[in-house]
């Protein structure tokens, strides 16, 4: 028999072994998604009291270019049981979330694949790939720059985004960003360009750090960059917003049934930029 249900009891750990097997996870970076983004736990599909397939739903705000704010589930860390993939359980599941989602007045679900095959997966599902970006390498050169609060980020983030279709994240949200990586540079930072302020979300890794988002102006992306690298003390992969023409889709979005096409019209063209990958 299959049930679908938030985790209870013994449910919690096996699709904290789940998600670990599918993503190199520890359950103590599970436990303080949870805490911070996703109170209500994890999604699971069981068979037999077996779990085989799971996924976080938490929400986000999607911001549309006239300042509506709507709002979203996240299908994060969906994962499957291996052994049995062939069943679609994943699929299954997918339709639960969004027959929640509905249940919960949420407007669309958002989701950000684990790699580039799983795009046709999505969209299979109902998904349409969206949200472009480009990725520029760039090297070391200081900037002013200043680590802020996530609450602090969060308040310029919006300004910087004002006019364009965005995700924006709760203050919890951005402490878990800000929590993802604990090497020296990492962080929420302000950036003192020609052109005004920016922002950054930072990952110095050892061996491959990575910028999740650059926002300045576009004049400025490249010091923005480069002020970055300086953080990370090296070469850095830095991702900033683009139009369809020069980026790639970076995630994907599923509106609920009910939600207007005027309101449907454009918002693919937007940025999401966090996705806690």
């Amino acid at each position: 028999m299959i049930q679908i249900h938030h985790a209870q009891g013994w449910e919690i750990s096996d699709a904290e072994a789940l998600w670990g097997n599918a993503f190199g996870d520890e359950p103590e970076f599970q436990q303080l998604f949870y805490r911070l983004c996703a109170p209500e736990g994890p999604l699971v599909l069981s068979e037999e009291r077996l779990v085989r397939s799971m996924l976080a739903l938490p929400e986000l705000a999607l911001v549309l270019a006239d300042g509506t704010r709507l709002r979203a589930g996240y299908v994060y860390a969906l994962a499957t049981d291996p052994s049995c993939r062939r069943q679609r359980w994943a699929p299954i599941l997918l339709e639960v979330a969004a027959g929640l989602a509905r249940s919960q007045g949420l407007d669309c679900l958002l989701t950000v694949p684990a790699k580039p095959g799983l795009f046709p997966f999505f969209e299979q599902n109902g998904f349409q790939p969206g949200f472009y970006l480009r990725e520029v390498e760039a090297e070391p050169a200081p900037a002013p720059v200043e680590e802020l609060s996530p609450e602090g980020y969060a308040a310029l983030r919006e300004e910087l985004l004002a006019g364009r279709t965005h995700t924006a994240y709760t203050a919890a949200q951005l402490a878990f960003q800000r929590a993802m990586c604990p090497e020296p540079g990492s962080g929420l930072y302000r950036l003192e360009l020609a052109h005004g302020p920016g922002c950054a979300a930072v990952e110095n890794w050892d061996r491959a750090p990575v910028v999740k988002e650059l926002l300045c102006a576009p004049g400025d992306q490249d010091q923005g960059a480069a002020a970055c690298a300086a953080l990370c003390g090296g070469p850095v992969k830095v991702r900033v917003p683009a139009g369809r023409s020069e980026g790639r889709p970076f995630a994907c979005i599923r509106w609920v049934e009910g939600t207007p096409a005027s309101i449907r019209a454009g918002a693919g063209e937007g940025w999401l930029g966090l996705a806690f990958d």
